[in-house]
């Protein structure tokens, strides 16, 4: 484990206490939580042919008994809570900075007969300084500056211009400045965002105690989550995952997986010098164009449109929520055809995308014109769930809704021709989007 910890001592209540909260706390959960709690088959939608039965990941209010520590006999925290904190983590309306890096080794073959997942170490950028800003501008500079091979993002949401640096070892670098982009599919700075989805994931039904630690100088929780060969977890988070949260904000400051041997780190990724509230400019979100750069202008084809005009473009109205979850509509834009500026990927048709919020909170909705052969194509491989949409024009339809836990929630439905994906944080969330679909006027 990187960084200097300075965990307090740590008690755990008696095992028979801990049984008596348990069942306390579960008959409050039973009277004040009514619904179902249903068992569903997760495939691959890509047809690899592996079907896992697996329970459906239900949050039930784990301040259950696992994790009550003290500092002296005072109450720290709950995984619940920190679960909880790591949620208003997502929501934070102040600008973040600081850098991010990943360090990993060889976790060697896993034993004999275990599968390991592909998405075992995440998927991350090279080490890089941030800035993230509320209105959804961000920028990501690999350090260090000059680096012979590096990938820098930036995108400027009062402008709605991106601009790529790609440098490597051969060649001159490429500067690829994009205009017009699809509100669903780019605007998000992956790595606290894919963070904080990690550790969600990771602890969702787990109830592992918390340790008051600090990391980097500031004041954080850490929760260890283990998992076993055969659960659905291991194959996308190895043996065991650590997790750092800071306390005041909630943002995720340290996660490290171990692959198959839970005393052997594999990949560690950390955030180090994390400000907030720093003032920030229009300089801090586009990448200036480096000498001898060859330019690339992109234009993705989108125009912005009031939604009740979209229908003479792509020619029908699209579906949008009518409960966007207290999230108002931030970017709305369609499009005839897509247009992407490396070959290799599918064209799309009569394309409707919104975006309701901003930052890693933000809820996306997109929707084409297509065949149910491209539904595979809206998951990019993950693991997901068969659902049943039960209100709107979804009705009837195929949907499923992505299981990964690697980058939130994604939902991807076809029905009368129709394709849609949508976005969120979590999968209640993309449901919710989905029952309330309805056609705009």
């Amino acid at each position: 484990m990187t960084g200097r910890y300075s965990p307090p001592p740590h008690r755990e209540l008696p095992p028979d206490r801990r049984r008596q909260l348990k069942r306390y706390l579960l008959s409050e959960v039973a009277q004040q939580t009514p619904g179902r709690v249903t068992r569903r088959v997760l495939t691959s939608p890509r047809g690899r042919g592996r079907t896992v039965v697996a329970a459906v990941a239900v949050i039930v209010l784990a301040v259950v008994a696992g994790a009550i520590g003290t500092r002296g006999g005072a109450y720290t925290a709950s995984a619940a809570e920190v679960r909880a904190k790591l949620v208003q983590g997502l929501h934070l309306d102040q600008t973040i900075s600081g850098e991010y890096s990943v360090r990993t080794r060889d976790p060697g073959p896993p034993p004999p007969g275990v599968r390991l997942g592909s998405n075992a170490t995440p998927q991350a950028p090279l080490p890089s300084k941030f800035v993230i800003d509320p209105d959804g501008s961000y920028s990501s500079v690999t350090i260090p500056g000059g680096a012979v091979n590096g990938r820098d993002l930036a995108y400027d949401a009062t402008t709605g211009i991106e601009t790529w640096l790609i440098s490597v070892s051969s060649g001159r670098p490429i500067y690829l400045r994009s205009s017009n982009l699809d509100p669903a599919f780019f605007t998000r700075y992956a790595p606290e965002a894919q963070l904080a989805a990690w550790a969600q994931g990771a602890l969702t039904d787990r109830d592992p105690p918390v340790q008051e630690v600090t990391f980097a100088g500031r004041a954080a929780w850490k929760l260890t989550a283990t998992f076993r060969p055969g659960e659905t977890l291991y194959e996308i988070y190895g043996a065991r995952v650590d997790v750092v949260v800071d306390r005041e904000t909630g943002l995720v400051l340290e996660i490290v997986q171990y692959a198959h041997d839970a005393d052997r780190w594999t990949s560690i990724a950390s955030v180090r010098n994390l400000k907030i509230g720093e003032p920030t400019s229009t300089g801090d979100f586009t990448l200036p164009k480096p000498p001898g750069a060859v330019e690339r202008p992109h234009d993705y084809g989108f125009r912005r449109v009031p939604v009740a005009a979209a229908a003479t473009t792509i020619g029908y109205r699209p579906p949008l929520p009518t409960n966007t979850l207290g999230r108002t509509l931030s970017d709305f834009a369609v499009a005839k055809t897509s247009k992407f500026p490396f070959p290799g990927i599918p064209v799309r048709r009569a394309i409707a995308s919104a975006r309701y919020g901003r930052g890693a909170a933000a809820i996306t909705v997109s929707t084409y014109r297509g065949p149910l052969s491209d539904l595979t194509s809206l998951f990019g491989g993950e693991y997901s769930e068969t659902v049943h949409p039960t209100h709107g024009p979804l009705v009837g339809g195929v949907a499923y809704i992505s299981t990964s836990r690697l980058g939130g929630a994604a939902f991807a439905a076809f029905a009368d021709g129709l394709l849609v994906r949508i976005t969120a944080p979590s999968t209640k969330e993309a449901l919710a989007i989905a029952n309330s679909l309805r056609a705009t006027p």
